[in-house]
């Protein structure tokens, strides 16, 4: 993981506006803002705060803007204006901070290019996505230039037994407790079954399905103490399992990415705990903002006027 604590602090929620969004009920917007506060005003202090910090730099590249000092003196200023508002990390575009104990807020703090507007435009569009939204952090509010993002604080899944404990499956629950790496492998084998499955795949399915038989079926029946075969594995799973696997399917992940360390948990208003997946192995443009790693090469240079230009009052 390059990210360190930017992975599992990128997620915010949003401020509940009609302007911002039209699928919220209007009348649910004061409970919403009353749970999140004003993340706009906070948004954009903090945004004008490091960006007055990085225009004091003598160089524009964007690997060198990123000092202690920089830091330092724009959280000074962040903090002495909202108290209660903590600083998380930052990557080398987005800075986060928390603003309760469930939701953090991701500001866009690149002055040289716009890729920090990208991965927030990238995270709202993942938690947008009909298909797929339940198991992305969810974004409640955004700037209209994406400079700032409200999203669910996500907590990251550490152990294999608490990231299983998301995927019960009653048929080899025993696998769990006796042999976590063989339940493992067909948690693993379950996802590409299912994927064949939907994809038609008939030469894949048949595959999968050898694999199971020679490598996984042995194993099985020894802890089991009788056979079961792969659809009925499949089939003993919950929708959050069926849903991992249109996410898969469609952003082209990796199936050996879904697992704890690269997955995580909201706590919404309820309590309770909500699967998400993120550090995954995303393809294109929404690999950058689920991973942002970091880059290989000095960022593309923005003439300084016109990046100072862009500094000015932010626009609503």
């Amino acid at each position: 993981m390059k990210l360190l604590l930017e992975n599992w602090n990128r997620y915010l929620k949003e401020e509940l506006r009609p302007e911002d969004y039209e699928d919220f009920p209007q009348k649910e917007n004061e409970e919403a803002e009353a749970y999140l506060g004003n993340p706009k005003e906070i948004g954009e202090f903090i945004y004008r705060a490091f960006r007055q910090e990085l225009e004091k730099q003598p160089d524009d590249t964007e690997a060198q803007l990123w000092s202690d000092r920089i830091v330092s003196d724009a959280n000074s200023k962040i903090k002495k204006q909202f108290p209660n508002v903590k600083y998380l990390g930052n990557g080398v575009f987005r800075t986060a901070f928390t603003l309760n104990k469930n939701l953090i807020i991701k500001v866009n703090t690149s002055y040289t290019t716009d890729n920090g507007q990208m991965m927030n435009k990238e995270d709202f569009t993942l938690s947008r996505d009909p298909q797929t939204s339940k198991i992305f952090p969810k974004v409640y509010s955004h700037d209209p230039d994406f400079n700032w993002i409200v999203m669910d604080l996500v907590y990251p899944i550490i152990t294999p037994k608490e990231f299983y404990s998301f995927f019960p499956n009653n048929i080899i629950a025993p696998i769990l407790v006796k042999e976590p790496m063989l339940y493992r492998l067909i948690f693993h084998n379950s996802i590409r079954l299912e994927i064949a499955r939907m994809k038609k795949n008939k030469k894949l399915f048949v595959e999968l399905n050898d694999i199971y038989k020679t490598k996984l079926s042995a194993g099985i029946e020894k802890h089991l103490g009788k056979k079961v075969n792969m659809d009925n594995i499949v089939s003993g799973f919950e929708p959050l399992f069926f849903q991992v696997c249109n996410a898969v399917l469609k952003y082209n992940i990796r199936v050996t990415e879904v697992r704890n360390n690269n997955t995580g948990f909201t706590i919404d208003q309820s309590g309770n705990k909500n699967f998400v997946l993120l550090d995954s192995s995303i393809d294109a443009s929404i690999k950058k903002g689920l991973n942002e790693p970091e880059p290989k090469a000095a960022p593309k240079k923005i003439d300084k006027q016109v990046a100072n230009e862009k500094t000015a009052p932010i626009r609503r």
